[in-house]
């Protein structure tokens, strides 16, 4: 069986092969994504593709800095022809949950701006009932902290404030400047409605289920790459 990492960078690697000349991308993040944008950087120099993309986050900004990947602001953007990106839960439906690296509400517009939205990962990721392994994410406006802690906990979920790694005290901090929390609610036996009620929430301007937004999963597993 091959090693997962080469198995991630191969499905990073089939993903960003399906990108053509003249097209307008959206790069995710997160680790199989960036064996993606590595993958795309190399097709620029040795193919001399030419693209023009969007990022999700200052850490895959920087990696498209650094391999040349020209990119345009997300607020010049009106259309993407392709979207890639990574996931922390898949279901059959491929409906996900995302936002581990605090940057779910980026990537939803990017996805919902994009024709086709292709999610790769490797088969850890891949659920039966969404919820069973990560909580959702959830990025708030903090004045309104208080105000989405009670509706959300109407909802039935126990919100944690996400805080820092050792070495960065205080909260984390999205990209965008807002408040990151994580909403655990066990099992979701019905992610559109719940999706819905989130939705609902004045001051939570960003949640970690994306239903019925994904084209194609491609998976790295310990027997090769499924496709689905």
């Amino acid at each position: 069986m091959a090693d997962l990492n080469e198995l991630k960078k191969n499905a990073g690697i089939l993903a960003a092969n399906k990108i053509e000349s003249g097209m307008t991308v959206g790069l995710g993040t997160g680790s199989t994504a960036a064996y993606m944008v590595a993958r795309l950087g190399e097709r620029i120099q040795t193919e001399g593709l030419k693209i023009q993309a969007v990022s999700t986050s200052w850490s895959t900004t920087i990696q498209c800095r650094q391999l040349g990947i020209p990119l345009m602001d997300l607020g010049d953007a009106e259309h993407l022809d392709i979207a890639i990106d990574g996931a922390d839960e898949i279901d059959p439906q491929k409906n996900l949950i995302k936002g581990r690296g605090a940057a779910h509400l980026l990537e939803k517009i990017v996805a919902s701006m994009a024709d086709h939205y292709i999610i790769i990962a490797d088969d850890g990721k891949k659920v039966k009932q969404l919820g069973e392994k990560f909580a959702v994410p959830l990025e708030i406006l903090p004045n309104a902290i208080a105000s989405v802690t009670y509706k959300v906990h109407k909802l039935g979920a126990d919100l944690q404030i996400r805080m820092g790694a050792p070495g960065k005290d205080g909260p984390v901090i999205s990209d965008s400047g807002n408040l990151i929390a994580d909403a655990k609610f066990g099992t979701i036996n019905d992610p559109e409605k719940l999706d819905s009620e989130l939705n609902k929430i004045p001051g939570l301007l960003g949640h970690g289920l994306f239903i019925g937004m994904a084209n194609k999963v491609i998976l790295a597993t310990p027997n090769g790459i499924e496709e689905w």
